[in-house]
């Protein structure tokens, strides 16, 4: 034995001898040959010596260079499932594991951007006449509703496994499950490009409300306790569904039940035991309970002898419950036709830039097998899923996969070698970075100190930063897509049921819009904005100038008139003042002249507001109004000084006027990723610093992030009761419910109101419509109508400046619309990891980027 490791030792130290006796040539064979490294290694250099051997010159020959990004965040996410992920942060690990089926690239001037494919191997090609038929409502004539996606046939997963078609049906399948209720399953089942069937999917066998006609045919004095009368209009509650007595005397949807009760007596009921009292009282009744009163049967005896002429009519005047229909996801139109070809069938035509836009995610791509093992049910069948809550439950397929993860610490991810881009010519060149270290730092003096330290690689610059480097020549300024607002959840409700555990105060002078309107013109915009965001500029709307309406030709959003016209009326500029020789010249000079600002009408509207308080017995006119402000914690600079700002604003703004002294200001900083759950449920009353980014490039989607309760910051404002008037093209001029408006700049045809004939139409203005003019207008028109709520009051637009460390470069110097400077795809470094380390050192621990 002794004899054998002799042996083995002395054909080890052959071994070595050999490679430290030959040429390069076989690390040259072992780094060239076959699929390329991961991660980029040191090129040799070499001579030819006496012997007229190549001899390496270089040390590192051959051994890998590290390129670490460090960056840093104030919040960490905690959850990053594809399927119900809410924020920003909890995104984080879905950007750097994860890749779309098309993808935002630089043009070959690098001065615009091409949407390009990514896990796809080529553009969507238009296969609708394939599914012509009643199996999914498609005609002879129809294009642009069936779409193959022919995928790469090397996509896998971090480990190898590899990624086909099937995946994304299993994993479409999982996010419309009735019984998960995911949170991002709206993106297969709303928008443009709503699958069909996939709503009916994701509610499937749920019980809600609907007309009685659609559940019963025949009435009979069984069916009275399951029978709730109403003349109201279709709301959330009822799930938009309304008796078919309205639908059939076409009532519009601003008729509310009152209205409709003053129309039926005035014109066919007078003088009937059916008076406005007595429907006030019928109304949400089951039939039952009216029968069981003997002045309400009174009332629906007249009511239904007036009405029926044929049997089971009394079906027509009451609402039912009972489940959505089941539908199984095979009838969702998603197919997998082979491994590497995948079919989506839509609701509404979709085609050119909107297609390819929509298809830049992924479905919700997530691995079954490792997802289904993090699913339960528990005994309640309340469904939960901790997939993506750890390195453990997640697994990825894009440039990084996750190394590490510490809660409320640190993330770090590294190359992942089994990703295809890394052998792909379209991506040579890209993806320098070797690994990503994220790092919480809940401070920005201590982040700034550590980018400095060349600890981190980029910083933003804050109000108290800024001064000293705005001539560094690595500063960077970038103007962003989204707006800020204060946010408010002015719910009556709630208001009240809070009064009665806290006497002596109040809040419900908060649901008077003179009191929200009062606060929004009492702002200081610009020294808001000077205190918290130096690099921003006051907002006036919902939506920036970085917002994008006509993305195939470049025109954006705040430049179109209907857009101007929205502003200038919503901040009280007259038309009359605007033109040559006028107050203002031009439109836009109008624009920059408004501030937001109007201390004198503020405190106007504060008195106005506590006057109509008092006079409908909300408030008492003595008690202290405490409003609390909600953040998400309690070391960010901006928050602690934004909420210092608002509390001096308002309590300065309101001396002199009738709540003098009546404001006191609360603060919840506990709230970290939770704050838009806090304001929905009203634990706090105002947010600040809150908005939605994303979707710069389609407003029309991202309206629905205004309108819809599930998005909605205020779901106290009813949207579907609110009503709108929009004038089309020819002239016609409709009305219906902001939340009607909504469905139909998406693409569906929704009932509206003709002013005119007082007749009910359809009507819907989508891309598939092609009226691009008007559906800007009515995009226009929704905007104005969630200003006008005063529930969401802009304070200022994104823009930022920062500086970027000596170690790294951006992929262009100038800022390019949907793909900003190239990210970390395009990011190149000027140093290793060693060598940048050895770099701080030299300059004493301490960088200067003055």
């Amino acid at each position: 034995m002794f004899k054998n490791m002799t042996k083995v030792l002395t054909l080890a130290l052959v071994v070595v001898m050999m490679l430290s006796m030959t040429s390069c040539a076989w690390l040259e064979n072992l780094i060239g040959g076959g699929k390329p490294p991961v991660n980029p290694v040191e090129p040799c250099t070499k001579h030819v010596d006496a012997n007229g051997d190549q001899v390496c010159d270089n040390e590192g020959c051959g051994m890998a260079l590290n390129y670490t990004y460090n960056t840093y965040t104030s919040t960490f996410g905690s959850s990053w499932n594809p399927h119900t992920y809410k924020t920003n942060n909890d995104s984080v690990v879905l950007d750097y594991t994860t890749v779309g089926f098309y993808t935002f690239d630089y043009n070959e001037t690098k001065d615009g951007f091409v949407v390009v494919p990514e896990m796809a191997a080529e553009m969507p090609v238009d296969v609708t006449s394939n599914y012509v038929g009643e199996e999914w409502g498609i005609g002879e004539d129809e294009t642009a509703r069936a779409w193959l996606i022919e995928l790469r046939d090397d996509l896998t997963w971090e480990d190898g496994t590899p990624i086909t078609a099937y995946d994304f049906v299993e994993s479409a399948r999982r996010l419309l499950d009735p019984v998960a209720i995911n949170y991002r399953a709206d993106q297969l089942y709303s928008g443009d490009n709503a699958l069909v069937n996939a709503k009916n999917r994701f509610y499937s066998g749920r019980e809600a409300t609907f007309t009685a006609t659609d559940v019963y045919s025949v009435y009979s004095a069984d069916l009275d306790s399951e029978l709730t009368f109403t003349l109201a209009a279709p709301s959330d509650a009822t799930n938009g569904a309304e008796c078919a007595m309205r639908t059939m005397m076409g009532f519009p949807a601003s008729y509310n039940a009152a209205s409709c009760a003053a129309y039926l007596i005035n014109n066919y009921l007078a003088g009937s035991a059916f008076t406005a009292e007595a429907a006030a009282a019928m109304e949400n009744k089951t039939l039952a309970e009216i029968k069981a009163d003997p002045a309400l049967a009174a009332a629906w005896a007249d009511l239904i002898g007036w009405w029926q002429t044929e049997p089971n009519e009394e079906l027509h005047f009451f609402l039912a419950k009972d489940t959505f229909p089941v539908t199984e996801f095979e009838e969702v139109g998603i197919r997998a036709l082979s491994d590497t070809e995948l079919v989506i069938i839509m609701e509404s035509p979709l085609e050119g830039f909107y297609l390819h836009y929509s298809l830049t995610g992924n479905f919700g791509l997530v691995k079954t097998d490792l997802y289904d093992s993090c699913a339960s049910v528990d005994e309640n069948g309340l469904y939960s899923n901790t997939y993506g809550t750890s390195k453990e439950t997640y697994i990825g397929f894009g440039p990084y996969k996750l190394e590490s993860y510490q809660l409320d610490k640190q993330l770090v991810f590294v190359r992942n070698e089994n990703w295809y881009g890394y052998s792909d010519p379209a991506h040579e060149g890209q993806y320098q970075t070797t690994s990503v270290v994220i790092d919480k730092i809940d401070n920005v003096d201590t982040a700034f100190q550590a980018f400095l330290q060349g600890q981190i690689l980029s910083i933003g610059l804050d109000v108290d930063h800024i001064k000293d480097y705005t001539s560094s020549e690595r500063i960077y300024y970038t103007d962003g897509d989204s707006t800020w607002f204060i946010a408010m959840n002015p719910s009556e409700e709630a208001f009240a049921a809070w009064e009665k555990n806290n006497p002596g105060k109040d809040k419900s002078i908060l649901a008077m819009k003179e009191f929200r309107m009062a606060i929004s013109f009492s702002l200081n915009r610009q020294e808001f904005i000077n205190a918290l965001d130096p690099m921003g500029s006051i907002g006036l709307a919902l939506f920036n100038n970085m917002i994008c309406s006509d993305p195939e030709n470049g025109v954006m959003y705040r430049t179109e008139e209907s857009a101007k016209d929205t502003i200038l009326e919503f901040w009280g500029v007259s038309q009359d003042d605007i033109g040559e020789g006028k107050l203002y010249p031009t439109k836009d000079e109008a624009i920059a002249s408004i501030t937001g600002y109007n201390l004198e009408g503020a405190k106007e509207l504060f008195n106005q507001a506590y006057d109509a308080a008092v006079a409908e017995g909300v408030y008492n006119g003595t008690d202290v109004i405490e409003i609390c402000i909600g953040t998400p914690n309690a070391t960010s600079k901006f928050y602690t000084t934004g909420y210092d700002f608002l509390v001096n604003n308002y309590t300065e703004a309101v001396k002199g006027t009738k709540l003098e002294g009546k404001l006191t200001f609360t603060n919840d900083n506990t709230l970290n990723n939770g704050f838009a759950d806090a304001l929905r449920a009203n634990t706090v009353d105002m947010l600040f610093g809150v908005g939605w980014t994303g979707s710069a490039l389609n407003p029309y989607g991202l309206i629905g992030a205004y309108t819809y309760k599930s998005y909605q910051y205020d779901p106290s404002w009813d949207t579907s009761t609110a009503m709108m008037t929009f004038t089309t093209d020819d002239g016609k001029t409709y009305e219906t419910s902001v939340l009607y408006w909504t469905y139909a700049i998406e693409g569906e045809e929704v009932p509206v109101f003709n002013v005119e004939t007082e007749e009910v139409e359809y009507f819907s203005c989508g891309t598939a419509d092609n009226k691009p003019a008007e559906r800007v207008r009515l995009l226009a028109a929704i905007e104005g109508a969630v200003l006008r709520n005063y529930d969401m009051i802009p304070t200022h637009c994104e823009a930022s400046a920062s500086l970027l460390s000596y170690k790294v470069n951006y992929g262009t110097e100038d800022y390019v619309y949907g793909v900003g400077r190239g990210g970390i795809q395009y990011m190149t470094y000027n140093y290793t990891d060693a060598e940048w380390t050895e770099f701080v050192a030299s300059k004493g621990g301490v960088l200067n980027y003055q």
